[in-house]
């Protein structure tokens, strides 16, 4: 996905918060599990040297109550040291000055136990024992720590930029839909403005042809359908509210509808057939208006020239058939959407069907659509089918 350069900056600015987050909270918990792992790693140090001491002390009062020889167990080695209660050293390696006052104790690197258990037995009163492991084992514990918060940093840095990337995937979809809007609705409106600029510049020197007025007539009924249609979608909520319910003929519109896309479906060289019964509803007459003419205006607008176009109203269901370009299936799904078009050959918006679904949704109205690739589609409108809400026209958009 390309990121235009305010995406990228959103990217960075999520990125940079998100990162600062994520290195502050492992930070914290490698420190914290750091200490906890060295208290642990000390403890069992410790542990490891007590049971040593204890060995060895257990050793000399045994020596000495069963009048043997006492012996150093051939584990321990050479890290102790045995002294009597005036501190004489009377065995053992260890050449550092021991503090007998401590019990245990850490000093550069190594740690030390002290135990008083032999108690004078073979004029042993102190057992020292040492560990000079101790170093290196924080040592890898720290390592350790680090590699695993450098890992986590960088699989939460991948995680981030992911997430960053797919929160922006829904973003660059709607900016994908507005640039197409613009473009879509800037070249709808370029062709009746232009028309109308050139039939008026004929009108103003002096060439009056009914062509021109037919031209003038058509590109101001574009323009207003554009109109209304985008008012319509901005303004819908306070219409909504604004909206007055009153009994509408259903067939005067249609009549009406077809009145005013005449002009473009002559363009077109199109056949428009219509067979319209009565049919009155409870509704907002702008709103059926809205809703007759995207349907008309969707039906001129995809077929083919020379084609033909059936409107029928029978039963208070109002049918629209046209021999146009067709639905493809994978569309079907989507056309009701805003901003969605059936194909991209032909002109509009992409709103004159939401338009339609909206107004049908509003008033309980049944809506369907049978389509065929290359073969036309037919939508069906039954008004019959308005819910107990028909009229209220306050529904939410």
């Amino acid at each position: 996905m390309d990121l235009s350069p305010y995406e990228k900056r959103s990217l960075f600015r999520f990125m940079a918060i998100y990162l600062g987050a994520v290195l502050v909270v492992v930070l914290a918990f490698s420190i914290l599990f750091y200490r906890i792992e060295s208290e642990s790693i000390k403890e069992r140090v410790f542990s490891h040297l007590r049971m040593i001491a204890m060995q060895i002390a257990a050793s000399a009062v045994d020596a000495q109550m069963q009048g043997v020889a006492f012996k150093i167990p051939d584990s321990i080695g050479c890290d102790y040291l045995l002294i009597d209660e005036n501190g004489k050293v009377t065995g053992g390696c260890i050449a550092e000055k021991v503090d007998l006052n401590e019990e245990e104790y850490i000093k550069e690197g190594c740690a030390y136990y002290i135990d008083r258990s032999a108690r004078g037995h073979l004029g042993i009163s102190y057992v020292v024992v040492r560990e000079c492991s101790l170093n290196d084992r924080l040592l890898k514990s720290a390592r350790d720590v680090a590699i695993a918060a450098v890992s986590a940093s960088l699989f939460l840095v991948l995680v981030g930029w992911y997430l960053g990337r797919l929160f922006l995937r829904p973003m660059r979809e709607k900016i994908d839909l507005m640039d197409r809007f613009i473009h879509d609705s800037t070249h709808e409106l370029n062709t009746p403005v232009t028309t109308m600029l050139l039939a008026l510049q004929k009108i103003e020197k002096g060439e009056c042809k009914p062509t021109y007025l037919r031209a003038l007539l058509m590109s101001g009924r574009l323009i207003s359908r554009v109109y209304d249609d985008l008012l319509f979608l901005l303004l819908k909520e306070r219409q909504a509210q604004r909206s007055r319910p009153e009994s509408v003929d259903v067939a005067k519109k249609v009549a009406q509808s077809i009145d005013f896309f005449s002009i473009l479906a002559e363009q077109k060289a199109l056949d428009v057939t219509s067979k319209l019964q009565p049919c009155i509803v409870e509704a907002d007459p702008h709103h059926i208006d809205l809703l007759i003419k995207n349907l008309i205006d969707n039906a001129v607008k995809y077929t083919r020239p020379e084609g033909s176009i059936d409107i029928v109203l029978e039963d208070c269901r109002l049918i629209v058939e046209d021999s146009g370009v067709g639905i493809e299936k994978e569309k079907m799904k989507l056309i009701f959407e805003r901003f969605e078009r059936a194909n991209d050959t032909e002109g509009g918006l992409g709103i004159g069907l939401d338009i339609v679904s909206t107004v049908c949704r509003i008033y309980g109205f049944g809506l369907e659509v049978r389509s065929k690739e290359g073969e036309g589609s037919t939508f069906v409108v039954d008004f019959s089918k308005a819910s107990s809400r028909q009229g209220t026209g306050r529904e939410s958009f």
